[in-house]
């Protein structure tokens, strides 16, 4: 992938995880209060994938319960 491709492709992560992540890990203590500790350890690894998605390149897939 040449340098323009990897940028146009970490922007539109960026946009994503923007649009996609960040609304549902924000969302407070009172939501999270009511995940089971399986919930909240799926989320975990879900928030890091998004963290590391602009390195990796790629998207990850929201837990199944989440949607």
């Amino acid at each position: 992938m040449n340098n323009s491709k990897k940028i146009s492709r970490i922007n539109h992560i960026r946009d994503r995880r923007a649009k996609e992540c960040f609304p549902v890990i924000n969302r407070g203590k009172p939501w999270y209060d009511t995940l089971t500790a399986e919930q909240t350890a799926e989320l975990k690894a879900w928030y890091e994938a998004w963290l590391n998605a602009t390195e990796t390149l790629v998207i990850p897939k929201a837990p199944e319960w989440l949607k």
